[in-house]
């Protein structure tokens, strides 16, 4: 892109003066430069369409034209060297993304979002002018007039120039710093993704410094506020979020309760896409998805309905589906069942090989349905289970240690039966947090048992269990490492390098052949399994098996 090496670009970056040095910097004719911004004017040089936004409403785009685009990108990339993010910035940062940002605030007793109302537009000629001529940068006037007219359309910063991204972390690098010191004082994690601001907490209330009123009628504190106004930004006062550690927590798109997900709506719409590919062809899926205003590409619009683009519109479509897959393996992995599921019936429905599901192939799916979930009548308490060949439905003592009435219910959700320790239990065993009840649901079958008495730290395994499980949760599936052993409460247990949360004890540990070698525990007698507790992992299953031969063995 450039001739100059970066050191050269920064260091001509803060000697700018005039417009033949930002040609210079640029590495483009001054006569060119002059040309685009005083005979073709760059407000000339601009589509604008309207695409929908994910929760209603639509967003106004301002794509440059190619000549003008490619002037930004280079602009941006000489910006890029110059800018210091912020440690809060995530949003159009190198190597950080929405899901580093929302890792920042899982398991947080509260969550505030807020969002600043008119982000873009907010950003104005004279805003991005003031910034390079004052510190830190101090460039000459006309340089910083030539800069901020080639990254404005129509006076304000345009919402699809490439220049756009970086300008809009510059500007806010001082509401950074300032409310990264507020956070501090009020002991708050504070990040921000472009306009979206996000404020946790593991306390059991937010101070009214940060935010005031009821849930129907929330309003940002007035110190906070001031802060932002102070700024020069508004709040959108119809974008204040607050949620407790008992609803759905979200930033920036996704559920961070307890770990990174991805919403059950994702997950439906990657499914109603496939669906209607497979019934009606992904060519007549695709332009239904255009008419409902989902596509952001203006090209493909235009040609939606001409046959003679066919080919065109469907490899488009191939690609957002092919974006929705990755983005879900990013956040729950490569090997989770819900990816390779759906990947597989990408590949079906576009019959090429798009994504490697070998995996799939050996993981036979009964696996999951015979991953059940268990929950108590009045709905207070849930785990997970599992059935085992030959034996029944294994679970943890602890998941239903009361003597009420439990609920089965399959994958799908659906109530196939019920449990209660005076009716069906088999065996059980507090100490090695063990219980076996007999149950008519596929009482024919189950999981084959493996042979967890050779288990070594380092080796691989496969954890399967509904964590704080809601109606339609597909089963949470984590390729784990055993990081080491211990004994808990006197018997064996493993720990693993990945997190057990609330509801997945008494779920199934798999070997590589996907095999039982043991029952997911938190190390804790409680539903309330501490997240910080290094006691994490499983019990290996020898240790039930030679429980119940002694048992038989006493009878």
């Amino acid at each position: 892109m450039f001739k100059s090496s970066d050191s050269e670009l920064i260091e001509k970056f803060y000697k700018l003066q005039t417009r033949y040095d930002v040609a210079s910097l640029l590495e483009i004719e001054e006569r060119s430069l002059r040309y685009f911004l005083y005979i073709k004017k760059t407000d000339n040089l601009y589509t604008s369409f309207e695409i929908p936004k994910s929760k209603g409403g639509v967003r106004s785009i301002s794509a440059p034209h190619n000549v003008l685009k490619s002037i930004q990108r280079k602009l941006a990339y000489v910006l890029n060297l110059i800018y210091k993010p912020k440690a809060s910035a995530y949003g159009f940062v190198k190597n950080k993304n929405i899901i580093l940002n929302a890792q920042k605030h899982t398991k947080r007793k509260w969550i505030l979002n807020i969002d600043l109302k008119d982000f873009f537009t907010q950003i104005t000629f004279a805003r991005i002018m003031g910034m390079f001529i004052n510190k830190p940068y101090g460039i000459g006037k006309e340089s910083a007039m030539v800069i901020a007219q080639i990254a404005c359309y129509h006076g304000v910063l345009p919402q699809g120039a490439p220049s756009s991204p970086i300008l809009t972390n510059m500007i806010c690098s001082p509401l950074d710093t300032k409310l990264i010191r507020f956070a501090k004082e009020n002991k708050l994690g504070y990040t921000r993704y472009a306009d979206d601001i996000t404020f946790s907490t593991y306390d059991k209330e937010m101070s009214h410094r940060v935010i005031m009123g009821t849930f129907e009628n929330l309003e940002i504190g007035i110190t906070l506020k001031d802060i932002i106004k102070n700024n020069d930004f508004v709040v959108n006062e119809n974008k204040i979020f607050l949620n407790g550690q008992r609803n759905r927590q979200e930033v920036t798109g996704l559920v961070v309760n307890q770990f990174v997900n991805v919403k059950r709506e994702y997950i439906k719409n990657i499914r109603a896409i496939l669906h209607h590919c497979k019934t009606k062809s992904p060519y007549m899926a695709a332009k239904e998805y255009i008419e409902k205003g989902l596509c952001k590409n203006p090209n493909v619009i235009l040609i939606k309905d001409d046959d003679k683009f066919k080919d065109e519109v469907v490899n488009w479509f191939l690609s957002v589906i092919k974006g929705k897959l990755m983005f879900l393996s990013q956040i729950r992995g490569m090997e989770d069942f819900t990816f390779l599921k759906y990947a597989k019936q990408a590949n079906d429905v576009f019959n090429e090989n798009i994504f490697n599901v070998s995996k799939l192939e050996k993981f036979n799916a009964s696996i999951i349905d015979e991953t059940v979930i268990i929950q108590s009548t009045d709905d207070s308490e849930q785990g997970s289970g599992f059935l085992l060949k030959d034996l029944g439905l294994v679970t943890s003592y602890h998941v239903t240690k009361n003597d009420g009435f439990y609920n089965v219910l399959s994958s799908k959700g659906k109530k196939v039966d019920f449990i209660t320790k005076n009716d069906n239990e088999l065996y059980a065993n507090k100490n090695i947090d063990y219980a076996i009840y007999h149950i008519e649901y596929k009482s024919s079958i189950g999981l084959e048992l493996g042979n967890s008495e050779m288990l070594e730290i380092g080796d691989k395994i496969i954890m399967i269990g509904y964590p704080n499980y809601q109606v339609g949760d597909s089963p949470n599936v984590q390729t784990a490492h055993i990081s080491g052993s211990r004994k808990l409460f006197g018997t064996d247990f493993y720990t693993v390098d990945k997190n057990v949360f609330h509801g997945a004890s008494g779920g199934v540990v798999l070997n590589e052949e996907y095999k039982v070698i043991g029952i997911i525990m938190g190390g804790v007698e409680s539903l309330n399994e501490s997240q910080t507790n290094v006691n994490q992992g499983f019990m290996p299953i020898h240790l039930v098996i030679n429980d119940i031969s002694k048992d038989k063995s006493i009878q």
